[in-house]
């Protein structure tokens, strides 16, 4: 379950991001100062590091999370950091049947939700629902599996990201998180491969040229 956080991360930006009272910050662009600051594990982020980070990206909250494997169940334990003071404005933890994902999923979003400062109305918790239910996935090996792809497009192994995403996506056509990373990546890749292909033609021609 190492893997697991990123797919973790997807799943609930893609669901939260419905809720016009939250504005979130791009899963792409966090993970860019992840990688910049070389912060690839949850036991990095203490609060001062969450502090740090959340003013890079120019957060005002960021969250921070846990997975422990209890076979058969899961639990996830996260933390709500607030960027200005560094203060943990609240904790919570859901745990589950890893075969029973997906409630877990619900759960943690709506304990996020309740953790913020904001109001939610009815219209917009409907659209939290409506969500998660284009983003069900019931298995956490179907997570893993997901992760592991968001790990190589992270990496911009784009070609490796379709490799692993591909027969994910053909198993689960429905969730609407993995559909659309799956497509990038198959963008992201044949983009990858025709400034490949010219670069060799530009590199042939200045052979040429030398010659």
């Amino acid at each position: 379950y190492d893997a697991l956080g990123r797919g973790i991360a997807a799943m609930l930006v893609s669901d939260l991001s419905n809720l016009p009272e939250i504005r979130l910050v791009e899963r792409e662009k966090l993970q860019a100062v992840l990688d910049e600051q070389q912060l690839q594990r949850s036991r990095a982020f203490d609060p001062a590091t969450a502090v740090r980070t959340g003013r890079l990206l120019g957060a005002e909250y960021l969250l921070t999370g846990q997975l422990t494997a209890m076979r058969p169940d899961v639990r996830i334990d996260t933390r709500v950091v607030r960027v200005e003071t560094g203060e943990i404005v609240r904790t919570a933890a859901v745990q589950g049947r890893e075969d029973r994902f997906f409630q877990l999923q619900q759960r943690l979003a709506r304990e996020l939700v309740d953790a913020l400062p904001v109001a939610v109305s009815p219209e917009a918790l409907e659209q939290l629902r409506a969500q998660q239910e284009r983003n069900r996935v019931e298995d956490a090996r179907t997570m893993v599996a997901f992760s592991q792809g968001l790990a190589r497009y992270d990496s911009r192994d784009y070609v490796g990201a379709v490799e692993t995403l591909g027969p994910l996506y053909l198993r689960n056509p429905e969730v609407t998180v993995l559909r659309l990373t799956y497509e990038e990546a198959k963008r992201r890749s044949a983009r990858a491969a025709g400034d490949a292909a010219r670069e060799k033609v530009r590199a042939g021609l200045r052979g040429l040229l030398r010659k």
